[in-house]
């Protein structure tokens, strides 16, 4: 058992036992209804306008709200991107309206990331300007009911990843783009401390040319980002980031420790191989994942490469490649230390066997190993993957839709993973002072203990899917944690002299919450 907040003696039993019986109840909700075993491809969303739609990311705060964002072309020839972004409601995807940047003649998100289902945050790069002028690094922000464009720092680059601690701490990664747009230069590394975005000091990597690819961080003072560095700079077979070319550069990282980044040692190939990071994820302060591609002297990737951290040091790790000569890992993530995937892709480059065929890989807890997933005609490519604990994984990308030489086009790919309903054996208790208290596999996910209150806590409720859960105080202030989104409460909709709040019940899909008083009034 954890133990955490003050200890009290006077415990909510009653909620806490109707908690846990929400909880079991719950965690069976994401897979009650019918779907087959194992991925499966499933119905996508795309813009409607003939134009080749892809998706570069997804993120899902729960299992009834995901987000996948990429870019929607008129022409793979030489049309202008815009910005695309899809929404997961929990049975289906479908285009959301996003913010055009003012005055861009492109744009493209690369990123998305959730601190809860109303404060999302999407990052990529746009154009301002004719043909010939640099990308500028892009943000677009969701405040649970329309993107919005938010300023970034001045400068000609990209942003290829996001990650938020909390509303008011957020790390965004990406590269430079040189004033004659002749191409990459240096990583960048910007910060939200919830009012504005600024640029970050990096540590130098001595390198001519570095690029940092993803970021990811297990709290304020422990974030990774990830990339390569070298005395070559990226080129790129189709997008920036996507089926990239680098020759005789290797893998790149850096640590922030709460007060600056620093460089970080990470294994590299022998010469002319060289390694590239495309993306990392964390577990805990002591299990991280890098993953990316092993690169052949010309530069195109020729095996999957798996780097892991283990509290001290970045060490590789064995992964297979789907074949001999070809092999990429796009992005990777976990739900526990024991069970990680990482997309795929192989066959994109020269020589290597026409287009490419994506594949996915999992972490069974002692090797990883590529599992059966569908693989779409001739020609598909997965870039994004998210996963939400005892509910699904869901990886994106895109896939061919029409080959004719003169007018090739691509549409959204997702695919989807069914994950067996997280085991119930634990539940939470509330002590009036707000302290929570996690038994078996319930996870702590904060508490209010050591906080002062103005009333005292007399509920407790789980999100469906296990990782969240509410408490509220006999005022009817609300309080969130995990994957619980705050949606309101009593004194904040200015309700007061009423009866005094008992319970709280969270609605079948976990998007809302009643609030139950004493008299039998219901707040909704």
């Amino acid at each position: 058992m954890a133990r955490y907040g003050r200890r009290n003696v006077t415990y909510i039993l009653a909620a806490a036992v109707a908690a846990a019986a929400l909880v079991v109840g719950a965690l069976a909700v994401p897979t009650a209804r019918a779907a087959p075993s194992g991925w499966n491809i499933v119905t996508s969303a795309s813009s409607g306008t003939g134009n080749s739609d892809l998706l570069l990311a997804t993120t899902c705060p729960n299992a009834w709200n995901c987000w996948a964002v990429g870019g929607s072309f008129p022409s793979l020839n030489n049309g202008q991107p815009s910005t695309l972004v899809n929404h997961w409601d929990g049975s289906s995807w479908s285009v959301t309206p996003v913010a055009a940047p003012a005055g861009s003649t492109a744009s493209l998100l690369w990123n998305v990331t959730c601190v809860t289902a109303s404060d999302c945050w999407a990052v990529g790069g746009q154009q301002l300007g004719g043909a010939g002028v640099p990308p500028s690094t892009l943000a677009e922000h969701w405040d649970g009911s329309s993107w919005t464009v938010v300023p970034t720092p001045t400068m000609f680059g990209y942003l290829f990843s996001v990650v938020c601690n909390s509303t008011a701490d957020c790390w965004a990664v990406g590269t430079s783009v040189a004033a004659d747009n002749s191409g990459p230069l240096n990583g960048i590394i910007d910060h939200w401390d919830g009012s504005s975005w600024t640029q970050a000091g990096t540590a130098p990597s001595g390198q001519t040319y570095d690029q940092f690819n993803s970021v990811a961080c297990t709290g304020a003072s422990d974030c990774w980002a990830v990339g390569f560095a070298g005395p070559n700079r990226q080129q790129s077979n189709f997008l920036p980031n996507v089926a990239p070319n680098v020759a005789g550069d290797g893998a790149f990282a850096e640590h922030w420790d709460g007060l600056s980044w620093s460089v970080a040692s990470v294994p590299q190939a022998i010469a002319p191989l060289g390694t590239y990071l495309s993306a990392v994820t964390c577990t805990s302060p002591s299990q991280c994942w890098a993953v990316g591609a092993t690169m052949d002297a010309s530069g195109d990737p020729s095996a999957t490469l798996v780097d892991s951290w283990n509290g001290s040091s970045w060490a590789a790790t064995p992964s297979p490649s789907p074949s001999p000569t070809s092999g990429f890992l796009t992005d990777v993530t976990c739900i526990a230390a024991t069970s990680c995937w990482a997309t795929g892709a192989y066959g994109f480059a020269s020589g290597q066997g026409g287009g490419p065929t994506p594949f996915i890989e999992s972490w069974s807890g002692t090797q990883w190993s590529i599992e059966p997933s569908p693989n779409v005609t001739a020609f598909g490519y997965l870039n994004g993957l998210a996963c939400v604990r005892g509910a699904m994984c869901q990886a994106t990308g895109f896939a061919i839709t029409n080959s004719n030489n003169n007018n090739t086009t691509l549409g959204t790919l997702v695919e989807q993973l069914p994950l067996p309903a997280a085991g119930n054996q634990g539940l939470w208790l509330s002590a009036s002072d707000g302290g929570v208290f996690s038994l078996g596999n319930a996870r702590f996910a904060g508490s209010m203990g050591g906080v002062h209150l103005n009333q005292p806590i007399v509920g407790m409720a789980s999100t469906p899917d296990g990782g969240g859960y509410w408490l509220v105080a006999s005022d009817g202030g609300v309080f969130s944690f995990g994957d619980a989104t705050y949606l309101g409460s009593v004194p904040g909709q200015g309700i007061v002299g009423q009866a005094r709040v008992v319970g709280v019940a969270p609605t079948p899909d976990g998007a809302g919450y009643w609030l139950v008083d004493q008299a039998g009034g219901v707040y909704a």
